[in-house]
């Protein structure tokens, strides 16, 4: 999901972001930088003290179709099963899962994951062929990263424009205004929408956790592994509800990014059945970035990725709630050492 510090700023889930080429990554949220000075929301912007009324979410799925280190024993392609099983059974509609085209020509044998994912009804986007940075280089070789991103959706989907969609590898956008600008207006110009983030408690983190757990047979790390990742994801759904009904007064329609690494796998049958316990109602991508929520993203050059409402509430110079409990991630450095 590298961005604001815990709640100061997030950049997935989330969150919020992702990287299928190494297991140490740019904080994607929760990072601390200077902000603007803060004021309060006015009375207006408050949330609601009603009964809950049912969260619209969409599930969104980040480096198809490989992600997180390996392992004795692992299987990349029940990895993907396990979430097509749990979308099945929770009737979650189509799933967006972001593509990396390099895990493919890395290994061949991966093709068939998406192929699956597609004949299962979930359609694909564009995370950039190789998982770079905008940080680390010029807009035209991003850009030209994303344009071989392509080739993999265009053999897939020849004639398709479903797959227009697009997620930022590590949520970020630029850090600086021309970076964000150029990549912006080619986006727009080549039709593309921006996948952006609401909802991501950085699942990748366990991934590597989860490897050494496995690699040691270590039954019972695993099982609180799963209870850690399922309760930071309900935290992070709950508090990006406090947040964006600061910012808006209302529900919005969100959206959770999660990757298709071995731990999201084990955890996303009890993760979904904890999310509909908080009463969420799944939907799909586009339904969700209908909501005008997300044409408030502010044009701002930072070096670090954040989930869309942080960032919203940063260019308002809105005072975050309290963060959530971060005990779950605070443990997994000192997990199967």
């Amino acid at each position: 999901m590298a961005r604001l510090q815990t709640h100061a700023l997030v950049l997935s889930s989330v969150l919020v972001a992702c990287s299928s080429q190494s297991t140490t990554r740019p904080a994607v949220t929760h990072s601390t930088v200077s902000a603007p000075a803060v004021r309060s929301v006015p009375p207006s912007a408050s949330p609601t003290r009603d009964a809950p009324a049912p969260l619209e979410v969409a599930i969104t799925i980040d480096d198809l179709p490989v992600h997180g280190p390996a392992f004795t024993g692992i299987d990349r392609s029940k990895i993907a099963d396990q979430f097509l099983t749990a979308f099945r059974a929770h009737r979650v509609p189509a799933v967006y899962g972001f593509v990396n085209g390099k895990g493919v020509d890395d290994d061949a044998s991966t093709l068939a994951i998406l192929k699956r994912w597609v004949a299962a009804g979930h359609p694909l986007g564009n995370h950039t062929y190789s998982h770079v940075s905008l940080n680390d280089l010029a807009p035209s070789a991003y850009l030209a990263d994303l344009e071989q991103g392509e080739l993999i959706l265009e053999k897939l989907l020849p004639g398709d424009p479903s797959w227009k969609f697009f997620r930022y590898p590590f949520l970020f956008e630029g850090n600086t205004l021309e970076k964000y600008d150029a990549v912006r207006r080619y986006l727009v110009t080549h039709h593309y929408r921006i996948a952006d983030v609401t909802i991501g408690s950085e699942d990748w983190l366990w991934n590597p956790v989860f490897a050494r757990c496995s690699d040691q047979h270590n039954v019972r790390a695993l099982a609180d592994l799963q209870r850690g990742l399922v309760q930071a994801h309900v935290n992070e759904l709950r508090y990006m509800r406090e947040l964006t009904r600061l910012l808006t007064g209302r529900d919005v329609k969100h959206v959770l990014l999660l990757h298709i690494g071995a731990a999201s796998a084990a955890a996303v049958s009890p993760l979904l059945a904890a999310f509909e316990n908080e009463g969420v109602r799944w939907i799909d991508l586009p339904t969700a970035l209908s909501d005008p929520f997300y044409a408030a993203a502010p044009r701002a050059a930072y070096r670090f990725g954040a989930a869309l409402p942080y960032r919203v509430a940063r260019a308002r110079g809105v005072k975050l709630p309290p963060v959530p409990d971060r005990a779950a991630q605070e443990a997994l450095p000192g997990t199967c050492p």
